[in-house]
């Protein structure tokens, strides 16, 4: 009995002490702090891209005694020290999360995620002033759909100066395509009749009140998801707080009113029901049913957001490249790869035919697909070296359509950004069936765990070459699928890169303002650059170990 009661006295600090509830609740308290801070110092400065709001949180600024700079630079400099402290308390709330014991206690660990991130959240939602008039673009939209019977996707916004929200819009969105996915479109025009919504501060709250809980939702998704993979307690309390204490997550939901956070709970959604697929595959009917559900909710995610376009081939093909037939032609393997794909595409059908406009609806979708223009894309770093590349040979060619070669010099890099990421994707499709079938992991895991852990790899590999190679038009909120899917990983160099990536597209909110075509390409390669050079010098790094241990174990 002494024994027993001197051990229990000496062990019971080390256990305390590993706790990481101590250590997380110091950093969410600083973390809460500076969310206040940017909330006094924020306000709209010419030239900084920041877009006032009508919360009455902006009248904030004449009760305290902060003054913000006014100039553009100080404005920025100090922008990029509040994220940059907001960044680094979140790289040692996920230092202390991963580094903590096997902590016990579902509901402590969740209440600890989820707890100051809806504080976090609700502090957001009063942003005086946002990063971008999205949100108001995307609650005029669906105005014009529920309240003047007019079709959203136009080239440009009817003027409509009488409409409340008419005022909230920039003079940029008043000229430009105001074109949605049609989920989106339609969750806009329900909540433009919920009573009330006429006022543009209460529309705006109830728009980012309900990415703040598909924020929770996602949350409770990834602990769901990581439980159901056989993950410890450990790796699903540091992936569920490594998502919702993400400072972008939270500044691009509940602060600016972005869907990409309404993207990853269908996606998360979908995975969930392609999981639960496997584990009643033994029923046939069931995992039928589980299977289309998953299906349907690509498709209502695709249907949101076009960044689910990568997603699809891999989502429909998960159950067929499991099976062991899964080489060979037949009409039953051809239908029951037809009725996969097209389920989703009878989804996105059925949301988008009734806003259907014709050829003016195409136009719109046309311009507003980010194509015809490089914006925070690190490939705009090439398009000057080939134009200069060009412009002799248009000199000797003396053509008048090669005399301005800047177009020529874009085609072409756009068109070797396709064809890489058309290899890449054709490489990641043959794999698949090899991987789903193969074990990730050494620890015992649930049967259907290893195959979607391959499954979510190659879905993160896809969306992150999307993202790179052919979205030209780069806002740092499309990062956002990207953490989500990187927090049901084991933490390798991929998953780091992800984290990183989403540091660096934070950091890049600072920098919305700028306007021109070399500081937006500089931006893009800020926001790039550093996932790419590390996962590249890890991937280097981890060859050159396997080469020295494979010739250390042959000596």
């Amino acid at each position: 009995m002494t024994r027993t009661l001197f051990a229990s006295t000496v062990e019971q600090p080390q256990v305390i002490s590993r706790r990481p509830w101590p250590a997380l609740l110091g950093l969410a308290l600083v973390s809460e702090g500076l969310y206040l801070l940017l909330l006094l110092t924020l306000r709209p400065i010419a030239g900084l891209g920041l877009v006032p709001t009508p919360l009455p949180a902006r009248q904030l600024w004449n009760g305290w005694d902060l003054a913000p700079p006014s100039s553009r630079v100080g404005a920025i400099s100090l922008l990029l020290l509040l994220l940059l402290a907001l960044a680094a308390c979140y790289a040692l709330a996920a230092w202390r999360a991963l580094a903590s014991g096997d902590p016990s206690g579902a509901g402590s660990l969740l209440g600890l995620v989820l707890g100051p991130s809806l504080l976090f959240g609700l502090t957001l939602l009063c942003l005086p002033t946002v990063f971008s008039d999205t949100a108001f673009a995307s609650l005029f939209s669906g105005r014009l759909t529920a309240l003047y019977g007019l079709a959203p996707w136009r080239t440009a916004p009817p003027a409509l100066v009488s409409d409340p929200y008419w005022p909230w819009l920039t003079p940029l969105t008043r000229h430009s395509p105001l074109v949605y996915g049609p989920l989106w479109e339609w969750l806009c025009a329900l909540l433009a009749l919920v009573p009330g919504a006429s006022s543009p501060a209460l529309g705006l709250l109830l728009l980012k009140g309900l990415l703040l809980l598909a924020h929770l939702l996602n949350t409770l998704l990834i602990w769901s998801l990581l439980g159901r993979l056989g993950a410890s307690w450990r790796a699903r309390f540091a992936g569920s707080l490594l998502y919702a204490w993400n400072p972008l997550a939270l500044l691009a939901l509940a602060g600016d009113g972005h869907n990409e956070g309404l993207l990853l709970t269908l996606l998360l959604v979908a995975l969930w029901w392609l999981l639960r697929r496997e584990e009643v595959r033994h029923s046939r009917g069931r995992a039928l049913l589980a299977e289309s559900a998953g299906l349907v909710a690509l498709g209502l995610a695709t249907a949101l957001s076009s960044l689910a376009l990568p997603l699809w081939p891999l989502l429909a093909g998960f159950s067929l490249w499991q099976r062991a037939d899964t080489t060979g032609f037949g009409w039953g393997r051809l239908w029951a790869w037809v009725w996969r794909l097209l389920l989703p595409a009878v989804v996105v059908l059925i949301l988008a035919l009734p806003l259907w406009r014709g050829a003016d609806s195409y136009r719109a979708i046309m311009a507003a697909s980010g194509w015809s223009s490089f914006s925070r894309s690190p490939l705009a770093l090439l398009v000057p070296p080939l134009r200069w590349l060009y412009t002799p040979l248009a000199v000797l060619l003396d053509s008048p359509r090669h005399r301005q070669p800047a177009q020529p010099a874009e085609l072409t890099v756009k068109g070797g950004a396709l064809f890489c990421f058309t290899l890449l994707f054709i490489w990641l499709l043959a794999r698949m069936p090899a991987r789903l079938r193969s074990r990730l992991y050494d620890a015992p895991t649930s049967p259907a765990a290893p195959s979607l852990s391959a499954l979510i790899t190659a879905c993160l590999l896809a969306l992150g070459a999307w993202l790179l190679l052919l979205n030209f038009h780069f806002w740092p909120w499309y990062a956002l699928p990207v953490l989500g899917l990187a927090a049901l990983r084991r933490w390798d160099a991929l998953s780091w890169s992800a984290l990183l990536f989403s540091l660096s597209a934070l950091l890049s909110f600072g920098l919305l303002g700028i306007g021109s075509t070399l500081g937006l390409a500089l931006e893009g390669l800020l926001i790039f650059g550093p996932p790419l050079v590390y996962l590249t010098g890890a991937f280097f790094w981890r060859g050159r170990r396997a080469i020295s241990e494979e010739a250390q174990s042959s000596t």
